[in-house]
């Protein structure tokens, strides 16, 4: 495996930032997550969704970032007259054109913050738990036991080593570079010898290819809106927003007196869609 001098120059910028108490990255990581999903009366859909993991060797964050330039707006009153006036035009161009298109800037692509500390050795959650919910949890970091296997690839130009590992319902896949020794990945997944930079489960329906690598030292900025967030546990989470995505239309009449459509055929298996952690069907 090759070590660069710009992964040297990595690891020592990573134990001098530790001077300033604003938790910084030092690597920005692009990844594509693609979903195969049901959506109403449309059936199976797909959908790439562009994810941020910003990390350093104590802390990471992973995140959409229109999504929390949406979230940041809310926080304060002059970003709430700015948020009002976008969703103004954003709703006056959709009516004149019915074309979905144009929510695209009120429209959050993922609700989804996930922060991790090697240092409390703990995962913290935030995400939608359905209808106008939000929850969070946290839980132990990497609990996944990963079986490193002979396979090797390049991706954006870095040796990787396959490994798989069976997780919450799911077996997953991933591609890992020792040449960036930093145990971390998207979403959940890490503690490997190295970044992971691809990660697929079995049913190809869950899945995450890193775009782009470089340098950074961000800020890696806390969650917004705090108080709208619910403590709860994962599987009580998870089984309230799919209570919301089996129901959801139904829901949203019932509140809103809008009818957004049917909801998908019954003929449809709906349990061969499900999210990335199946087990809070047990």
């Amino acid at each position: 495996m090759r070590i660069t001098a710009t992964v040297l120059s990595l690891l020592c910028s990573v134990i001098c930032s530790w001077a300033d108490d604003t938790l910084r990255a030092e690597i920005r990581v692009t990844y594509n997550y693609h979903k195969i999903f049901v959506r109403g009366e449309d059936g199976v859909v797909e959908s790439d969704t562009p994810m941020t993991l910003l990390a350093n060797t104590h802390n990471s964050k992973f995140y959409n970032s229109h999504s929390e330039y949406l979230d940041s707006l809310k926080s304060t009153p002059s970003g709430r007259a700015k948020w009002n006036e976008i969703s103004r035009v954003a709703a006056h161009q959709f009516l004149e054109t019915r074309n979905m298109e144009n929510l695209a800037p009120t429209t959050y692509p993922s609700y989804l913050y996930l922060f991790k500390s090697a240092d409390r050795q703990t995962l913290t959650l935030y995400d939608n738990a359905g209808l106008n919910e939000y929850g969070v949890y946290t839980e132990p970091l990497f609990e996944m036991e990963w079986e490193i296997c002979d396979s090797t690839r390049s991706i954006l130009g870095y040796e990787c080593i396959l490994a798989q590992t069976s997780y919450h319902g799911r077996d997953w896949q991933a591609w890992f570079t020792p040449d960036i020794p930093l145990p971390d990945g998207p979403w959940k997944l890490g503690g490997l010898p190295g970044l992971i930079l691809e990660a697929t489960e079995s049913d190809s329906h869950h899945s995450f290819t890193a775009t782009g690598f470089v340098k950074s030292d961000e800020e890696m900025h806390p969650v917004y809106l705090k108080d709208r967030y619910d403590r709860m546990s994962r599987k009580d989470m998870l089984r309230s927003l799919r209570a919301y995505r089996d129901n959801g239309n139904a829901m949203i009449k019932a509140s809103t007196n809008l009818d957004f459509g049917s909801q998908p055929t019954p003929a449809l298996d709906l349990t061969k869609y499900d999210f990335m952690e199946t087990d809070y069907h047990e």
